[in-house]
């Protein structure tokens, strides 16, 4: 009976335990029923079990082959077998719950797990069945059938032209795009509108992005771009000859393999009890497996794990041919250089591309990967080789001192498993000054000394000075991930923001270059009239390159910089920047600009066409300066006249002067 019950599913059991118990229900009524009523009252039991198990079933096929259809679609999840150690397979991360529970359920509520998912019920943020998005002439109608997720395309006459299923989503966190299936193999096509989880809201996907306006919408495929690190040991398997995708991944989404290595081996050492007791009892390192955590390895392979993902690299046509064809040659644990070629873009940045065949020879010698152009490298990092895109934030650590001097890794102050806040998988406390302190304690019991700043102040946080926020990404200012210094001389030979001014958003760069001489002996560069006199920030703003101009507007309403500056005068240019040609721009100004209490409720689609846009910003534009206070001293530096309001010709003069430099931040 035992073997019997063992081949009915759980739904299964749920239609035959309540036939059984009716039967036993009505076995009293049998003893006083003529024939043709005891027939009824076992047939009606039999009957409503007969009904409702065909239901089950034809609902059970159908769901069946969705969900086969589903994974026929979309790249394949197995055991595959690293080029690099065939012997070991992956496992996928539920085989490592049942011996690490606490560990598999931290993964399992991050968002490095749904990085990548399967278009179902539970992975679609998105409000879906009956929006309607433009798309030139056409309509995307989305629509979901029970637990598929479809896009009909309706033409300008309102007829379907055709439809296709949402197969995959990628990321959960800021966005998250969509991506519909190929007729040929597992091909990942872009659908071209995201989701904004934050603001609830459909945006076109290229506009999600800092990119030239000019260029055509983008159509990178997930299996040759995300698939890198939006999946474990991803292999695209494009065969070009026959125009066909055959891509496998050892398991979507960033799951425990992906740091800790390939786990049958692993497993099948621990099958055997004796081997769990020997590591248990002696304390020995986990067989076949990599904890990226341990105080025995190296600083520096401990953040190479991070680095596979989280670094700015290059491919050679050779190293694209082997990737596509055996999947990524890195395994954690082992040294990332040789495996993957990391472009440290501060070792050559400020040299000419080698002209002839031996200085191109000599160079990929040293790099390790083909020269990249001016345009390449200055869309993915600021002058001197710092990382100006997030997501790359162990290019920022090759160039930090703790970690070329020190012993600093991803894991001195991230946590995997132990985060208490999932945004930023800070250990704890390591949103604080213990996160310095760990190394630097001798500024422990007198932090005012060393910051000149109130102990409790913004300006006395580590991070906010050292690890500004002059990375750019997800339509935000990030924390630098290289730690360095404020410095004046800096920012005027790279155009960085300097930290003092980021928050000091009303100052000049002359006032910072004082401070920074009284108390650290800055020697003070040479400056022009307008930064002796200018707003740094109010400055860049105006005249910066796009990527300039979305870290100062972030700023402008960056909660710790409105306190230090005043948060009364950002409005007038706030509403100005929303007319920037950059659509990134406008988001990040027009989310600042909600940072004011007066401003908390105006409207503004900043994908919208340029009329609308106009409309918008003239309706912001006409209420703020109805409230503007009369008679208050002017404020030169701000370039603010008596009444608050932006002093035109002065700004007109800084905008003509705006770097206009074609520009995508590749994030």
């Amino acid at each position: 009976m035992s073997d019997a019950l063992s081949t009915i599913d759980s739904p299964g059991l749920e239609l035959v335990i309540p036939t059984l118990l009716l039967l036993i229900a009505v076995l009293p009524f049998l003893r006083q029923a003529n024939r043709w009523q005891m027939v009824s009252l076992v047939a009606l039991p039999l009957a409503l079990t007969a009904g409702l198990g065909y239901v089950k079933h034809t609902l059970d096929s159908r769901n069946e082959s969705s969900r086969a259809a589903l994974r026929a679609a979309t790249p394949a999840q197995s055991r595959l077998r690293p080029v690099t150690e065939p012997n070991n397979a992956y496992a996928s991360s539920k085989t490592c719950r049942a011996c690490h529970p606490s560990e598999y359920n931290s993964w399992h509520n991050s968002y490095h797990r749904t990085m990548t998912q399967l278009a179902k019920p539970e992975a679609v943020l998105a409000k879906w069945h009956g929006i309607g998005l433009a798309l030139g002439q056409a309509t995307l109608q989305l629509e979901q059938k029970r637990d598929e997720f479809w896009v009909n395309t309706l033409g300008a006459d309102g007829i379907k032209t055709g439809s296709q299923r949402v197969t995959m989503t990628t990321g959960s966190h800021h966005l998250q795009v969509y991506w519909t299936a190929d007729a040929k193999g597992n091909l990942q096509h872009p659908f071209p509108y995201g989701w904004l989880i934050a603001d609830q809201k459909w945006v076109p996907v290229q506009d999600t992005f800092l990119r030239d306006p000019h260029l055509t919408p983008p159509d990178a495929k997930w299996n040759n771009t995300c698939i890198k690190c939006h999946a474990v040991a991803g292999r695209p398997g494009v065969d070009p000859r026959t125009r066909t995708v055959n891509t496998a991944t050892a398991q979507l989404g960033i799951s425990c393999e992906a740091c800790h290595g390939p786990a049958r081996a692993h497993i099948a050492h621990y099958q055997n009890p004796a081997n769990r007791y020997a590591t248990h009892l002696g304390k020995k390192p986990a067989h076949a497996i990599l904890n990226p955590g341990s105080e025995k390895l190296d600083h520096r392979l401990s953040a190479q794990v991070c680095g596979q993902c989280h670094s700015y690299q290059s491919q050679s046509q050779a190293q694209k041919t082997d990737w596509n064809k055996n999947g990524p040659r890195f395994l954690p644990g082992q040294n990332l250089k040789p495996r993957i070629a990391v472009v440290h873009a501060s070792n050559f940045i400020a040299d000419k591309n080698p002209s002839t065949p031996a200085g191109l020879k000599a160079f990929v010698a040293t790099h390790k990967h083909l020269p990249l152009s001016k345009g390449d490298l200055l869309d993915r990092f600021w002058p001197d080789g710092m990382v100006r895109v997030t997501g790359r934030e162990y290019n920022g650590l090759l160039d930090t001192p703790c970690y070329q001097r020190g012993k600093i890794s991803c894991l001195s102050c991230h946590s995997l498993h132990g985060y208490h806040d999932k945004n930023d998988q800070l250990a704890p406390r390591m949103e604080t000054n213990e996160a310095c302190l760990q190394c630097h304690g001798d500024f422990r019991d007198n932090p005012a000394a060393h910051t000149h700043h109130a102990t409790e102040s913004a300006g006395s946080h580590c991070y906010n000075c050292h690890m500004p926020h002059t990375t750019y990404g997800l339509l935000s200012g990030i924390r630098s991930h290289q730690i360095d210094s404020p410095n004046v001389g800096t920012q005027l030979k790279t155009g960085r923001p300097n930290a003092c001014n980021l928050c000091h958003l009303d100052q000049t760069l002359e006032w910072t270059g004082q401070h920074l001489a009284k108390w650290y002996g800055h020697r003070q560069p040479p400056l022009d009239n307008d930064d002796k006199t200018i707003s740094s920030m109010l400055k860049t703003l105006l005249n910066g390159d796009a990527g300039q101009r979305a870290v100062a507007a972030w700023h402008m309403g960056w909660e710790p910089a409105r306190n230090a500056s005043g948060g009364h005068w950002q409005a007038g240019w706030l509403l100005r920047a929303m007319d920037d040609p950059y659509a990134a721009v406008r988001a990040i100004a027009h989310k600042a600009l909600m940072a004011d209490p007066e401003f908390a409720d105006t409207l503004f689609d900043y994908t919208a066409s340029l009329a609308k846009r106009t409309q918008q910003i003239n309706t912001a534009k006409a209420a703020w300066l109805k409230g503007r206070p009369h008679g208050i001293a002017q404020q030169l530096e701000l370039l603010l006249d008596d009444q608050g309001k932006p002093l035109k010709d002065a700004a007109d003069r800084l905008t003509d002067q705006r770097n206009n430099r074609p520009m995508t931040l590749q994030e």
